[in-house]
């Protein structure tokens, strides 16, 4: 139907722009009528969205290496994600390697075909090509191979030895994996927007965002940095406090003023939420390294990468986000703790309180 466009009274079930969104009622007597005309009048109020959805999942066999995005995601009694960072590659001490301190991780292409057990290395040709990292011939010289994952010295431990110059181990740990934070085994969780937004800030596309940062849930249907409201909600209230007159004249001005609302409050617990069967709290804020300041293909870096990130997370924090007990604001999505595990994970389920 389309609409008059003429002048109307919103009848009181419609008079709040939640109601009128909601609805799709412009006020047009109560009746239901969509149009460009009467969404034009429409104004979202701030933080309202739709049922946000589980849109993407992505799983990271071998810690460092390459993810794979999956249509269902087993949740195991950890908490974590079935097969997410179930390998990881130690030297012969024991230390652990990662992109964090080994840049020639970031050339090095993984396919895995999971049900059997299988990785495919390569070595990616754009980074070859850009010749931005050391020991660029040595890789030139490595073939595409595939290995079974065994731990040990075995599988794809002589061609990552190569690769990296140092020879390696594979760790494999099938019950809950090597996350990252002990303390919040679970998923990560970010928002499509997020990963859009930080990639428009640098001039990357969303799958180098993805890459990058490397979260296992990605929502839809929400805003960016919706996420941050769950591991670090604001409290609801604004208070307001009585201050003393400002002189001896009696002056009132200054009573009943609006403080800042969150001044003297301890910070709100994180919040729950469920997908599917599955319920889970959102522990944190994830804290960041070094990788994602650097290109996921070559290892070249960016220049001041924390810098403008942390000015421009600054400036686009929610109301609804309390960063108080932040120590900086080079964060990006959230670690979670299942509280409840309900079995399979499943791409287009609604995310819900």
């Amino acid at each position: 139907m389309r609409c008059s466009r003429r002048a109307c009274v919103a009848p009181p079930a419609f008079r709040s722009a939640a109601a009128q969104w909601a609805s799709g009622c412009c006020a047009c007597c109560g009746r239901r009528l969509i149009s460009r005309c009467n969404r034009r009048l429409i104004r979202r109020p701030a933080g309202f969205c739709p049922m946000p959805t589980l849109d993407r999942l992505t799983i990271y066999p071998v810690k460092s290496l390459d993810g794979v995005c999956v249509p269902e995601a087993f949740l195991l009694p950890s908490g974590a994600l079935e097969n997410d960072r179930r390998w990881r590659l130690v030297d012969l001490e024991g230390r652990v390697i990662h992109a964090k301190r080994t840049p020639l991780l970031h050339p090095i292409r993984a396919e895995f075909a999971l049900d059997q057990r299988l990785v495919t290395l390569s070595i990616d040709p754009v980074a070859v090509q850009a010749a931005t990292l050391p020991n660029g011939d040595r890789l030139r010289v490595l073939a595409p191979e595939s290995f079974h994952l065994v731990p040990g010295s075995g599988g794809p431990c002589e061609w990552l030895s190569q690769a990296l110059g140092l020879e390696v181990l594979l760790e494999e740990r099938a019950d809950g994996g090597f996350p990252d934070d002990r303390d919040a085994a679970g998923p990560t969780l970010i928002s499509t927007a997020t990963l859009a937004e930080v990639a428009r800030w640098f001039g990357f596309d969303l799958a180098e965002s993805r890459r990058r940062f490397r979260v296992n849930l990605e929502v839809g249907g929400c805003e960016c940095f919706w996420e941050d409201a769950l591991a670090s909600p604001a409290q609801a209230c604004l208070r307001v406090r009585s201050a003393a007159s400002s002189d001896q004249s009696g002056d009132q001005s200054s009573a009943h003023l609006p403080v800042d609302p969150y001044a003297d409050l301890p910070p709100a617990p994180p919040r729950e939420f469920a997908i599917g069967q599955s319920r889970f709290v959102a522990a944190n804020a994830c804290r960041r390294c070094v990788v994602p300041s650097r290109d996921s293909r070559t290892g070249a870096e960016t220049s001041h990468f924390r810098d403008a990130f942390e000015a421009r997370r600054g400036r686009g924090l929610r109301p609804d986000t309390d960063t108080r007990a932040w120590s900086h604001l080079y964060r990006l999505a959230i670690n979670t703790r299942a509280v409840l595990c309900g079995g399979i994970l499943l791409q287009g389920q609604a995310i819900r309180d």
